[in-house]
């Protein structure tokens, strides 16, 4: 999860980054992204940027991103 979060954290220059393991697996988390780089994106795109950052991980690792929340610091 750690790794994850510096992943996502480095690539989209992100001012906040939480993740929740959310049955205490490793395999299934909930991610909440706080970044200027989605400014002007849609949703859909947002959540692209992510899973982009992550790639490597879901291939491996995770199972599966159960909730995921993308928001610049404006509607934070």
């Amino acid at each position: 999860v750690e790794n994850m979060r510096s992943k996502i954290a480095e690539a989209l220059e992100a001012d906040s980054v939480e993740i929740t393991d959310t049955y205490g697996d490793g395999r299934h988390v909930s991610i909440d992204v706080v970044s200027n780089k989605f400014e002007g994106q849609s949703s859909m795109n947002r959540s692209r940027m992510v899973y982009k950052a992550i790639w490597l991980e879901l291939q491996e690792t995770v199972h599966a991103v159960d909730a995921m929340t993308t928001k610049t610091p404006a509607e934070a």
